[in-house]
């Protein structure tokens, strides 16, 4: 996509001045952690970056020093996941490591970026990304970049393993860490032990869980495709068509809009809803409007999918301050696409909230026990995973200059996931992020606004 119209990818030139290894200011355990199933799925890293108009001069210095203090309690931080061959799986060793923090700058000022809230490939050079050489147990699990603009401001790149912390979780630390820049101390106790969400002995799997592709059908997918790359038993089986080009565009929800969609649900004669959340409707809206603006045979499965937040849908709740990954996929939503395209958004909320109302705590275990028998990533194959960044208050991030202009992900080309994100604002509105071909594009934009 472009750059409004204001500066060229090739135009922000970032120079980093020094990169430096911070370990914990203090002494810390040296262990090893068990590593959820939930957490194994998700070891991949995310990219942010967060904006803010003053404290360029000081930041690097106060932001170096208060990392090594915030990484004393959150030392598996500084640690690095190796696997464990006899068991097959990754482990988090706490040795001390250490996280990569680089000192950089432009001669560009912030308000020369255009729109900052609408994620950009161009912010990908305010982020340190680590050798892509580097073997599993000598990469960083977070790496953090802070460039200076001329203007004053500056800006604060986090490369963080998603295997490591949750939204929820890296939420928590960066609030720990702003407390900490500004003297304040820690806020949160974090508590990363994970065997509360051990798989049961022996594993009872309950469910059917076909938000999930068995490691044993991605392998024989693989091999039957001949493929080079794994690929899902979907896809392998699906029929071939030539590539495209993916546009990425955001789009605008005001709160007069989202009250209005809620509005027309609840009205609905044949939806009998009550009531339905933001989040309910936004997902319901964007996954019909979808569904109709690309050409997909009626008869096939629209699936969607979204995460749900588990801390308090297990029993016993997971607790306060818990670092690891709280979050679980709920159900995948799989519905004929001619159903989803032809009822209304009424019939789309409900079957969200049924998938919301269906993650309990057996269906919790019963996805963990899946994990420990097949492993598998999610089947993602034809359909859209939502990610409700929005919900997570990255904005409200203060290391002693004020909040952040604006926080939010780095543009991916993952074109299966669709962002939910803060519009810069503080009137509940929010943004919705996503990829598209460009005549599905065209199409979509305006059953959007249906």
């Amino acid at each position: 996509m472009g750059l409004q119209g204001e500066v060229r990818l090739s135009d922000l030139k970032v120079k980093v001045h020094k990169i430096s290894t911070v370990v914990p200011a203090g002494e810390t355990e040296q262990c090893t952690l068990f590593m959820s199933n939930i957490d194994q799925v998700l070891a991949y890293y995310v990219e942010t970056v967060y904006f803010y108009d003053k404290g360029g001069d000081a930041a690097v210095e106060l932001l170096q020093e208060a990392l090594g203090r915030v990484l004393v309690p959150y030392h598996f931080l500084a640690g690095r996941f190796k696997l464990n061959p006899k068991l097959g799986r990754m482990e988090l060793e706490c040795n001390r490591e250490g996280v990569s923090f680089a000192a950089a700058s432009c001669e560009l000022r912030v308000s020369d970026l255009g729109d900052i809230s609408v994620p950009n490939p161009l912010f990908r050079n305010l982020v340190l990304l680590p050798d892509e050489g580097k073997a599993l147990n000598d990469a960083p699990l977070i790496t953090i970049q802070v460039t200076k603009f001329s203007c004053g401001g500056f800006a604060m790149g986090v490369y963080m393993s998603h295997a490591s912390l949750d939204g929820i979780g890296a939420l928590e630390f960066f609030m720990n860490y702003c407390s900490v820049a500004r003297g304040d101390g820690m806020q949160v106790i974090p508590k990363p032990d994970r065997t509360m969400l051990a798989a049961r002995s022996p594993p009872q799997v309950t469910f059917d869980h076909t938000e999930y592709v068995k490691l044993s059908d991605l392998m024989a997918a693989a091999a039957a495709a001949k493929a080079t790359a794994f690929t899902t038993p979907d896809s392998a089986n699906a029929t071939t068509r030539a590539p495209q080009k993916h546009v990425y565009k955001s789009f605008s929800f005001t709160p007069d809009r989202i009250a209005q969609l809620k509005k027309a649900v609840v009205d609905e004669s044949t939806a009998t809803i009550d009531k339905c959340s933001s989040f309910e409707v936004i997902v319901a809206h964007l996954w019909q409007a979808r569904t109709r603006a690309v050409e997909m045979d009626p008869d096939s499965p629209s699936k969607l999918f979204f995460a749900v937040d588990i801390r308090n849908k297990v029993d016993p709740p997971l607790p306060k301050g818990f670092a690891g990954n709280g979050v679980l996929s709920a159900p995948c939503v799989k519905t004929l696409a001619r159903d989803v395209r032809e009822n209304s958004l009424g019939y789309c909320v409900r079957k969200v909230q049924e998938a919301i109302a269906s993650v309990t705590d057996e269906y919790v275990r019963s996805s963990i026990d899946h994990g420990e028998l097949y492993r598998g990533v999610p089947a993602l194959h034809g359909g859209i995973f939502i990610s409700p960044w929005w919900k997570i208050p990255f904005q409200e991030l203060d290391f002693g200059w004020g909040r952040p202009l604006y926080a939010g992900p780095v543009v991916n080309d993952r074109v299966e996931f669709v962002l939910l994100l803060h519009n810069g604002k503080q009137d509940g509105g929010l943004n919705a992020y996503l990829a598209l071909e460009p005549a599905e594009m065209d199409k979509f934009e305006k059953l959007l606004q249906v």
